[in-house]
């Protein structure tokens, strides 16, 4: 019965996602119904009457006939009290079910007590069940689908029960589901951990980092290897090197003054190279520092003065802490200070958490200032890096003359 599938797609979508009760019988034109199932030839147009009139008469639909000529149909109506025999005749499960089913999920998860944030999770499951109870969703909690929300709310509270070591890998995160999950669920996840947070919490302010296989440069490197052999990479615009290499390599080599390292990758990072005209500069894209990234600062001259251009939120701050942590040389703050945004960015209970481990680091002291103006401000500011736009050549070759913070 084409048609009558065709019914039920758009009886789904004008009602299957509804919890409260219709007032009006639904009700489809007959021809246009049959145009739409691409029922046009007279003979199964006959069969579908046929099946029609069958179906009114065990009182599941009701047919409206035309005035005069009672052999036509012109609508087909869906009775109230029916609905749940179309659902079950497809397989279905009603929204009021579903519905149940979610705030059921709810239940339980409200019950466990969350051992980091537990105000904030009591307070997350009851917004949900007063959204659900009213039919609806908020993103990425949808009570439509009670399988994907309780795999979310799962992955949800095991990322934020823990304090998670800054270079954390995402793929050894247990999340209940396979190793590749929370990579291919990355934004339902982070906008789950915002929802339960109150402010924009991403994987990587977790202290979560994509992997340690590779490090992706500009400028000019020469690996050199026990054997005597070296791999020049100077002609090549962004060589990507593997923390294999890099651990086979004894020492690393280059002609550039100094190191910049960049916390984005996709858009700074390459701003930035496209202004090193002069290759005086060997600039790396990296985040917390990964195994790959420690071994390129073991490898490189301590005698290379490193700058790090990173975001000014909390997770850029414990992102400059940890590089130092990495490295027995200096890590100066390049272009790192807090800015006002026109719209204020507030801190989450996460972030608060953070800003007090950071305020009382030694190796923070020279920018303790900036961060403590974002605690009493109680504000992230605007602290993406990319804000600040791309350089010119010029200016990135003047203000890397110095140490400065600004």
């Amino acid at each position: 019965m084409n048609w009558l599938s065709e019914f039920h797609r758009r009886w789904h979508i004008s009602r299957g996602t509804r919890v409260t009760a219709a007032s009006r019988a639904f009700s489809q034109s007959w021809p246009k119904l049959l145009d739409a199932a691409g029922v046009t030839r007279a003979e199964d147009v006959a069969t579908a009457e046929r099946e029609a009139e069958a179906l009114a008469k065990a009182g599941n639909l009701k047919l409206k006939r035309h005035r005069y000529r009672a052999y036509l149909i012109e609508r087909v109506t869906l009775p109230l009290d029916r609905e749940t025999w179309l659902i079950d005749r497809f397989d279905g499960i009603s929204s009021g079910e579903l519905q149940a089913r979610s705030l059921g999920v709810l239940g339980r998860f409200g019950q466990r007590g969350h051992p980091r944030f537990p105000a904030e999770w009591i307070s997350l499951c009851e917004t949900l069940g007063e959204a659900f109870g009213e039919g609806r969703a908020l993103r990425p909690f949808s009570w439509k689908r009670p399988a994907a929300l309780e795999t979310t709310l799962e992955a949800v509270f095991r990322l934020s029960e823990t304090d998670w070591p800054a270079g954390t890998l995402i793929r050894s995160v247990n999340t209940g589901q396979h190793t590749k999950w929370l990579e291919h669920h990355r934004r339902t996840c982070e906008s789950g951990l915002t929802r339960l947070l109150g402010g924009e919490t991403t994987l990587r302010s977790l202290g979560l980092v994509d992997g340690d296989a590779s490090v992706e440069l500009s400028g000019p490197i020469c690996l050199h290897f026990p054997d005597g052999s070296s791999h020049d990479f100077d002609g090549l615009t962004h060589p990507i090197l593997s923390a294999a290499d890099l651990a086979r390599c004894s020492s690393i080599s280059t002609t550039a003054n100094r190191l910049l390292s960049i916390e984005n990758r996709k858009t700074t990072f390459r701003q930035y190279a496209a202004a090193n005209q002069d290759r005086r500069t060997l600039i790396a894209a990296t985040s917390f520092p990964t195994p790959a990234f420690r071994e390129l600062l073991e490898k490189l001259p301590l005698s290379l003065p490193h700058y790090h251009f990173g975001d000014t939120d909390p997770a850029g701050w414990h992102i400059l802490l940890k590089l130092r942590e990495a490295t027995p040389r200096p890590v100066a703050a390049f272009q790192m200070k807090w800015r006002p945004a026109s719209t204020p960015s507030p801190l989450t209970p996460h972030d608060l958490k953070l800003i007090g481990r950071l305020l009382s680091e030694p190796l923070l002291s020279d920018v303790r200032e900036q961060i403590r103006i974002m605690a009493q401000r109680e504000d992230r500011g605007d602290f993406e890096q990319e804000t600040l736009g791309a350089p010119s050549a010029i200016v990135f070759r003047l203000s890397q003359s110095g140490s400065e913070s600004g």
